[in-house]
């Protein structure tokens, strides 16, 4: 009998052990507001293209790109670092124009909880948590405005804003001159990523932008895709066209 107990109690003992080393079964951590916010925000948009080197200069100058008969091509590359980041070249009538430092998004999440929503809804800024994100990809311009425009959401200034997608509310326009710290922080700033997702450029710069997309002004331009830089076709593979500026915006990172 005391045999009997004894193997019953090492049986137990044993058993115990090997439950302890099992793996404890894995409970989600409950995501915070902001990582919710994240989760929810900082995804890509399918008409964004990849990564990478989207500007064919060779073929553009060629005339052998279907944005080749835009009066203007700005081409912007969004890369945090390297030789040509945060910089944008305007091309007109296949002629480099200009090369000059700009500040793209920051692709960071600015998350905006209720009391600073409140805060900024009553001054100024974003209402909002969002993404400070430029999409890449091939935009035509869509409406130009002059230097007294304002961010509908913001009221901050955006002067000689035009827009290039209107999905997420970019646009090129001159550093803000009421944006906290002042213009002289925004141009110190040039160079490197430090916008809410439009693309910020020095005044003088900007002049020289707008003015070549006003003077171009609209025609009956090829569609282009966003994704490829290739003219879009109907379902009957006919080449789609439509009334629009001549000026078109490319965004790359390399």
């Amino acid at each position: 009998m005391k045999l009997l107990l004894a193997a019953l109690l090492a049986s137990t003992f044993s058993l115990t052990a090997y439950a302890q080393t099992l793996p404890e079964e894995q409970t989600p951590l409950k995501l915070s507001k902001r990582e919710e916010a994240a989760k929810r925000l900082m995804v890509e948009d399918s008409y964004e293209a990849p990564k990478g080197i989207l500007f064919n200069e060779a073929a553009y100058l060629a005339g052998q790109t279907d944005y080749s008969d835009y009066t203007n091509v700005i081409v912007i590359n969004k890369a945090a670092r390297g030789p040509g980041a945060q910089k944008l070249r305007l091309y007109t009538n296949r002629q480099l124009v200009m090369t000059t430092n700009v500040s793209t998004g920051t692709e960071e999440l600015e998350y905006i909880g209720k009391f600073k929503g409140v805060i900024n809804g009553i001054f100024k800024g974003s209402r909002a948590s969002h993404w400070r994100h430029t999409t890449r990809g091939f935009y035509s311009i869509k409406r130009v405005y002059d230097y007294n425009y304002r961010s509908g959401e913001s009221k901050f200034m955006m002067p000689y804003a035009m827009f290039f997608n209107d999905a997420r509310g970019l646009a090129i326009h001159q550093v803000p001159p009421d944006i906290s710290g002042g213009e002289a922080n925004g141009i110190a700033a040039l160079g490197s990523r430090a916008s809410g997702g439009c693309v910020r450029v020095k005044s003088g710069a900007i002049n020289t932008i707008h003015d070549a997309v006003v003077r171009a002004d609209k025609g009956h331009m090829p569609v282009i895709d966003s994704k490829t830089g290739r003219q879009s076709v109907d379902k009957n593979g006919q080449p789609q066209s439509k009334v629009g500026f001549r000026s078109i915006v490319i965004v790359e990172e390399y």
